[in-house]
């Protein structure tokens, strides 16, 4: 038995936890928020700033009112400070409180340092001698009283700016949310209505079967990301539309290239079993064996060509040396001794790649030009700083233009070769290109004086890889 420790590994939201429209949302709740925490620092620190200012210009008025008192040579009686008001307090140079506002009567000087004709002086009191313990900001200017330098302090209290900044908090606490509710609504709605056409495209996608790939999605105007979006779906639906045509033609060509040595199999076994005494047994074993090496032959290729797009394990993946390719392959021609095999263009080449599929469009390329060849069959195989080339030339009718590309194509028969007693099946060219093309590289004819001249281009590396 096993336990369950630490939640439940792998678990993902589903249903509309899961969606994008969510996720967007939640995103544009959060950037506004930490907007809106942000601005809200900014508010209460403009707010904290502007407030004590106002009290700090309070105090510092007071104090030149009080100072412009004393140059008329009376002593002022402060008045009571009231409510938020500024107090005040007259000290001379010994530190001796010469007047007062009420709440400072009994107090020692407000600040300790005095006020000179070179500077004032000011500093916050957190521990004020009076009110309810909250702080004060204080200010000393220099004065003269009686020919004798004196000192005016006056402070205001920065409760207010408490109160303030706790109102300012407050009206934020409630309006924040409330933003923060505003904008994900929003944003909720604003993301719904631009995914509205990105869901009405999923749900026809999903509406097309197998069946039904000649659909297409309306594609939206403009070139923004849902446009491009429509197109792209269109393009990849239209290649899914011609794989499905040529994957349903290749089975059907295919199952007709099987039943005709499959029946030619069945028809001379028949004739045998109902006249065993009139058969030349030793005349059907070789047509029976002509036929299944035709058919191991056919079915090999169509392996081989149902393998060259699919991924594949990168240890298939080798360094290659096509020069030694051809020399087996052209063996193989000429112990055959029906024509010659000039090898005089062959150069020492290494390509990295699958080395059977390399061997088979060597193999492919050779049979092909053996069997159309009048006398001789030509290979060329060089190297430059772009890769190789391997050249195969025969001697043969040659390949009308009209036909030069058809030729590639599976089960595809130039006429007047179409005839299966020749010896092909209508897949070795399709094999060369197809794995000249996963290899990276490509395959063409080229113009010749005479016969056909057929070229394979592939990068040292095999890139496609």
């Amino acid at each position: 038995m096993t336990g369950r420790t630490g939640g439940r590994p792998g678990w993902r939201p589903r249903g509309w936890l899961s969606g994008i429209r969510l996720r967007l949302t939640l995103l544009a709740v959060l950037v506004v928020g930490i907007g809106l925490v942000i601005a809200s620092v900014l508010v209460l620190l403009l707010v904290r700033h502007d407030l004590t200012g106002n009290a700090q210009t309070a105090a510092r008025q007071r104090a030149r009112d009080t100072v412009a008192e004393l140059g008329s040579g009376a002593l002022p009686r402060p008045p009571d400070a009231g409510e938020d008001s500024p107090v005040v307090q007259i000290v001379d140079r010994h530190g001796n409180v010469l007047a007062s506002s009420p709440e400072l009567r009994g107090h020692g000087p407000l600040l300790p340092q005095r006020a000179t004709d070179q500077h004032s002086v000011s500093a916050t009191l957190h521990k004020p001698p009076i009110g309810d313990g909250a702080a004060y900001w204080a200010v000393g200017l220099p004065a003269d009283h009686a020919g004798q330098p004196v000192s005016v302090y006056a402070a205001a209290s920065l409760e207010p700016v408490d109160e303030g900044v706790q109102a300012a908090l407050s009206a934020l606490l409630i309006a924040c949310p409330a933003l923060l509710l505003v904008g994900g609504g929003t944003a909720w709605l604003l993301v719904g209505r631009a995914l509205r056409p990105v869901e009405a495209m999923r749900r026809q996608v999903a509406e097309i079967t197998s069946s039904e790939l000649d659909r297409r999605v309306p594609e939206l105007p403009g070139t923004d990301e849902l446009g491009r979006l429509a197109r792209t779906m269109n393009a990849m639906l239209e290649r899914l539309q011609q794989a499905g045509e040529r994957q349903r033609q290749f089975v059907s060509d295919a199952s007709h290239e099987l039943r005709s040595p499959l029946a030619a199999l069945k028809a001379r076994t028949e004739v045998g079993l109902a006249h065993p005494a009139g058969t030349d047994w030793h005349v059907l074993a070789r047509d029976v064996h002509r036929e299944t090496d035709r058919l191991d032959r056919l079915v090999t290729e169509l392996l081989l060509l149902s393998g060259t797009g699919a991924p594949q394990d990168p240890r298939e993946v080798s360094e290659v040396d096509l020069d030694e390719l051809v020399l087996l392959e052209a063996a193989a021609i000429r112990a055959r001794g029906e024509v010659e095999v000039d090898l005089s263009g062959l150069s020492a080449v290494r390509v990295r790649g699958r080395a059977g599929q390399l061997r088979a469009v060597v193999r492919n390329l050779l049979d092909n030009a053996e069997r159309h060849t009048d006398s001789v069959v030509r290979v060329s195989l060089a190297a430059d700083e772009n890769g190789v080339e391997l050249v195969v030339a025969d001697d043969g009718p040659g390949v009308a233009s009209e036909y030069r590309e058809r030729v590639f194509d599976r089960f595809f028969r130039v006429q007047g070769a179409r005839d299966r007693d020749s010896g092909g099946v209508g897949l070795g060219l399709a094999i060369v290109r197809d794995v000249a093309a996963a290899h990276g590289g490509r395959a063409w004819i080229a113009d010749s004086p005479k016969g056909a001249e057929f070229h394979v281009r592939l990068p040292f590396s095999g890139q496609a890889y």
